[in-house]
């Protein structure tokens, strides 16, 4: 009787969700992007946001948020390294003029490293969805690093009620994969044991991620065994 209670309980134990009834909230300590002024640039009605490109390599779009257009860049530089992967990368985000006809000024950018013009990462997209549920579009901007630790960070850009563009939150996951949907974030994260092989977990924590009361919140997830997790394509980094 005794062996089959125990079973119970750890049935119980894997079925529960990790960290059960704590609720985590994001907030925008360690963002990547930060408040910048120095910069500007005009595009033409006819122009593409390639056009915004420095050397014409990277990625780009415009995102309608409910206080307005927010126009951002994700630019890589040269690789640091014949076997690594990793290089540094700029990513800016510009609001619109409010005195420069077609013009853009700059509101968030990375900020640059030693020598380098930004971060470095191995990866860096980016993805336009309404995740507050406001009828705006949100930046969710995925930084993946290189090793081991297969870090991923992720900063939520929208604007304030003003308009002025800002980061609304910043998270950082251990091998973390992060599928953006309407209203919501869905992150699968690794839980090892002691034994585990860093490629191995034994669990991944599905957690949902929303914007409640002006704050994300991280719900406490649920671990499940990683055979049975289906792990998504991450939709950044």
């Amino acid at each position: 009787m005794r062996r089959l209670v125990f079973s119970f309980v750890a049935l119980a134990l894997l079925a529960a969700p990790a960290g059960a009834g704590d609720l985590r909230t994001l907030g925008q300590s360690g963002a990547l992007l930060r408040a910048a002024a120095d910069g500007a640039l005009v595009l033409t009605p006819t122009q593409g946001c390639r056009a915004a490109l420095s050397a014409g390599e990277g990625d780009c779009g415009v995102l309608h948020t409910a206080a307005g257009p927010l126009l951002f860049t994700i630019e890589p530089g040269p690789r640091i390294d014949d076997v690594l992967v990793s290089r540094p990368w700029t990513v800016r985000v510009y609001r619109p003029s409010p005195s420069v006809p077609d013009g853009w000024d700059l509101a968030l950018s990375t900020q640059p490293v030693g020598s380098d013009p930004g971060p470095l990462f191995a990866t860096v997209t980016a993805t336009i969805r309404d995740v507050t549920g406001d009828g705006g579009e949100e930046l969710v901007v995925g930084y993946r690093s290189e090793g081991t630790g297969h870090f991923l960070d992720v900063d939520i850009v929208g604007t304030a009620p003003d308009g002025a563009a800002r980061v609304l939150a910043h998270d950082r996951l251990d091998h973390g994969v992060v599928v953006v949907r309407p209203g919501r974030m869905v992150t699968h994260t690794p839980v090892y044991r002691a034994r585990d092989g860093n490629c191995c977990p034994t669990w991944i924590v599905r957690s949902t991620v929303r914007f409640v009361d002006g704050e994300f919140q991280v719900d406490p997830g649920r671990r499940v065994r990683t055979e049975d997790a289906r792990i998504p394509a991450g939709d950044v980094g």
